[in-house]
């Protein structure tokens, strides 16, 4: 009973925590303005995009030099049934898989940093090494949630893209963000 009361608690906490990031920027893109964070169904791995929300966030839209960009995301199963979806092992492969997810290449969440002319500029074409992963069961009512980060860098580099205009693009176009790189 106390275990099933402190994950009821968890998913509590998580749904205020969905409801406070989500209605202030639902009532800042009545305005028109570009939005930090986007709300909607989407799969996620096994769970099927009509029983399952995905909150994206951002900590900016303009990026300076140094500044990194955050991508955080909450994934919640609204579904009857559980769903399975990928996460990494929390130690030696085959075990439990890690509680901490990521956004990324190699992560839970995929997303892509895109030029003005729709190239994929981050992660890119290159070959990535990706730790052990394996399936994980979100449970229904239950959340998850994770974060990556992008340092303004091309692939294998340490040099920065060009001042200009760009598109975080999360889980294969379902989100999408406009950025923008200072050149100071």
């Amino acid at each position: 009973m106390a275990r099933h009361l402190g994950r009821l608690g968890a998913a509590v906490v998580a749904l205020a925590v969905l409801l406070l990031v989500v209605a202030p920027v639902v009532a800042a893109g009545r305005t028109g303005a570009p939005k930090l964070a986007q709300a909607g169904h989407a799969t996620f791995w096994d769970c099927p995009a009509k029983t399952t929300d995905l909150l994206v966030a951002v900590n900016t839209l303009t990026l300076h030099p140094g500044a990194f960009l955050d991508v955080s995301f909450t994934v919640r199963n609204g579904g009857t049934a559980p769903c399975n979806y990928t996460a990494p092992y929390a130690g030696v492969a085959p075990g439990p898989t890690s509680t901490t997810l990521t956004a990324g290449p190699c992560g839970s969440v995929g997303y892509v940093i895109e030029d003005s002319h729709h190239h994929d500029i981050w992660p890119g074409v290159q070959v990535v090494n990706c730790p052990a992963l394996g399936f994980a069961q979100l449970a229904p009512g239950a959340t998850v949630s994770g974060r990556g980060s992008w340092n303004q860098t091309k692939p294998n580099s340490t040099h920065r893209v060009p001042a200009g205009t760009y598109t975080l693009v999360v889980e294969n176009k379902h989100f999408s963000f406009p950025l923008r790189v200072a050149s100071s």
